[in-house]
Parts: structure tokens; sequence; C-alpha cells
């Protein structure tokens, strides 16, 4: 029987590129960035009211952390490959079901929620299961590159779907997103995702990522909420997506409250985005280099330093600095978490770990728009919520700064990438 391959190998990048193009013809990428196109249409032919399209969202928002904690336990415990090839399929078929639609909402919101549990097996956090396996030294790098590319498809997918809208119908364009996820993320899965053969179920913690010393890291929700690691990573992604996320939300209606026009407000927009994409890959680069706890420290005073930008501050001068920050940062965030969640806790137990933590983000993120708008309402301006955000950036800093570099205060820091090893 051949070896294994190495970890960091080029078999390693082969993987990972397949991943990136899994992710790209994702639910999350092609359904994500269409929703919007879809809503006019859908309300012309089958007769709902955008209160009724749009609800869907909610009903995502709550169900898809409700199953976060199932999804991390079943990518602990079963093959990868064809957990992703089987979500592909199934995430396929669940889009292109949507040209089929007559009568009840309700079927909407069926379909929907059926899509968003069978897109499990092949979502990010299946996906970066996968590269946790394949890569050691370079894994910030790998993380920050899957978080990177749904930019790409975020750009790709309206233009696709808009053109066959124009030439065809609603209807269609949903066949032909199923056959875009079918179609590339099957063949890249099926051709580019591998499991090495010592790698099923589970794998060993790398040598590189020493044993933590404070005894095993918990596996368990149980076990989770008694940890104190794990609360405070929780702590961390709450309030950072409580800060982040309803800033970013309000952004646009902020600046024109601040005087700038729709147009400038757009352009301010954008670069959030593109700030997105730079700083997954930053974050990527700069985790396989330095301390990741002192990361977590950046990654929250930055954005805390544009919210203050854009509360004293006025101008399309100050709305773009505080954009790219704010882009940055917050994506960067999402590389840096997943980091910590495999730094802080077993290879075995890392889709539990990591699948936990995001019911963290999605809270916060989840509750901040609508707060900083009821804030907003009763006000008369963001004044108060941008306070609010300030200070949950504050807290957010000092549970970063109590994060430990590893487990347990005797563990050993790894090498630096690039490092000599002993042989």
């Amino acid at each position: 029987m051949n070896p294994a391959p190495a970890t960091d190998s080029p078999a390693s990048w082969r993987v990972l590129a397949g991943c990136c193009i899994v992710g790209i013809f994702g639910v999350t990428s092609l359904y994500g960035s269409t929703f919007g196109l879809m809503m006019l249409p859908m309300q012309k032919e089958l007769g709902w009211s955008r209160g009724d399209i749009t609800f869907v969202l909610t009903l995502m928002t709550l169900f898809g952390p409700a199953i976060l904690p199932l999804v991390g336990w079943v990518i602990d415990h079963v093959r990868l490959r064809p957990l992703i090839l089987w979500g592909v399929a199934l995430q396929s078929a669940s889009l292109a079901g949507f040209g089929f639609m007559h009568g009840s909402v309700w079927v909407y919101y069926g379909l929907s929620l059926i899509m968003i549990f069978t897109a499990s097996g092949a979502s990010v956090l299946t996906l970066s299961k996968l590269l946790q396996i394949w890569f050691d030294k370079a894994l910030g790098r790998a993380l920050g590159i899957l978080f990177a590319v749904g930019a790409v498809g975020a750009v790709i997918h309206p233009q696709v779907v808009s053109l066959v809208m124009a030439y065809a119908g609603w209807r269609e364009a949903f066949m032909a997103m199923g056959l875009m996820s079918l179609v590339f993320g099957g063949l890249a899965a099926w051709l580019l995702l591998r499991e090495p053969p010592a790698a099923a179920p589970a794998l060993q913690r790398p040598p590189s990522l020493p044993q933590p010393a404070a005894g095993v890291p918990p596996v368990s929700m149980r076990g989770f909420l008694k940890d104190r690691l794990w609360w405070n990573l929780a702590v961390w992604n709450m309030l950072f997506g409580l800060a982040a996320a309803g800033v970013l939300v309000h952004f646009a209606a902020l600046m024109q409250d601040r005087g700038l026009s729709l147009a400038q407000a757009a352009t301010a927009m954008s670069l959030v985005g593109a700030g997105g994409f730079v700083g997954n890959l930053a974050a990527g680069w700069l985790i396989d280099r330095t301390s990741a706890a002192r990361l977590a420290r950046l990654f929250v005073l930055a954005p805390l330093g544009a919210t203050a930008m854009l509360f004293f501050g006025s101008g399309l001068g100050v709305a773009i600095a505080a954009a790219v920050l704010l882009g940055m940062f917050n994506a960067g965030d999402h590389s840096l978490s997943a980091f910590l969640a495999r730094r802080y806790f077993s290879s075995e137990s890392y889709g539990r770990a990591f699948a936990t933590q995001q019911i963290a983000t999605a809270f916060g993120a989840g509750t901040a728009p609508w707060l900083m708008g009821v804030a907003h309402d009763r006000t008369g301006s963001y004044d108060m919520a941008m306070v609010a955000a300030m200070c949950a950036f504050v807290l957010a800093a000092i549970a970063a700064w109590m994060l430990p570099e590893h487990r347990g205060k005797g563990a050993a820091r790894p090498p630096a990438a690039g490092a000599a090893t002993a042989s």
C-alpha cells in the first residue's frame, strides 16, 4: 500500500483547488448572490408578496444555526469525500426544484429548509474540516483562500443568472443554478477531492501542533459547555459578530444620513466586498507566520478604529477608509475563527467545535442589524447604536486578549513556518 501523501504537499493544494470550486458553486454563493434577482419575477407570477418571499431568509437564519451541532457531529464521524459528493448532488436537486414551484408559499419555505439541510454536506464547514486534514503549516493560507473565493461566485453568478432570466425565465434560472452546481461542483469534488488513506474517519493531530498540555479537549456539547476556553472563544465570536454585522448592514444608510449620495454610499459598500477578499487572503498568510492569539486582538482593534472613524468623522474619505477596514477584518475573522477552533480542539472534534462556535457568531450577527435598526427608530440617529457597537468591540478585544496561544499554559509554541524540523 502506498503511504498517505504528506501535509502541505502538491496533493494538498489540488484538494484546496477542488474545495474552492465546490465553494464557488455552493448554495451560499449561488443562492445568496442571486436571491434579489428572483424576487420580482416570483412575485409577479406566483402572487406572493415581497414579505412572503423574504421571510425565507428569517427561516434560514433560525434553522441554519440549529442544525450546526448535528452537522459538526456528522463530519467528525464519516468520510468526507462521499459526504461532499452527496451534498453537491442534493443541493443541485434542491436548487433546480425551485423552478417547479406552484401554489402555496409554504412549498417555497419547505424547499428552502430542505436545501439548507442537504447543502450542509458540501458547506464551508465540511470543506474546512477536509483542509485541516491536508494542511499543517499552510493551513492558515488554505482557509483564507477558501473563504476568499466566495467573492468570486458573488461576482459571476448574478451575471449568468440574469442572462438566463432575460432569455428564458426565473424557473430556468433556478434550473441553471442547479446544473452549474452539479457540473462544476460535482466534477471538482469527484476529480480533485481526496482523503489520505489513513484519515478515515479521524486523523491524528499533525506533529507540529502539540497535543494540549492541560488534558484532553472536550468532544461533546456537554464538554464544550464546561470548557472555559470554548466559552472564551464563543464570547469573542459573538461580540465580534454583534459589533461588525450591525455596522455593515446599516453602513449605506448611515453614510447617506451623514450627507453622502446613494452612488457614493454604493461605492463605499463595494469596497467592503473587495476588502473582504483581500482580508481573507491576508489573514491566511499572517496566521501561518505569526501568533494567532495576537491576530485575534488586532482583528478587533482595527474595526473598532473604523467604527470610531464613522462616529466622529464624515465625508467620502472616511467612508472609504472605514469600509476597507471593516471589510478586511470582518472577513479575516472568519478564517481566524476556523483556525483557532482547530488550534484549541482536537482533530477528531474539529467539526463539532467549529460548528458550535458558528452558533455564537450567528447569534451576534443575526441580532445586531435588528437591534441597530430599533435603536435608530427610537432615537432618530445611529449615534447610540454606534456607541453600543464600539462597546461590543472593546469587550471582544478583552475576550481576544484572554485567548491563549495554545490550550494549557505549558503548551509549546509550534515552529514557525519554514523552520527546520528534526527528521
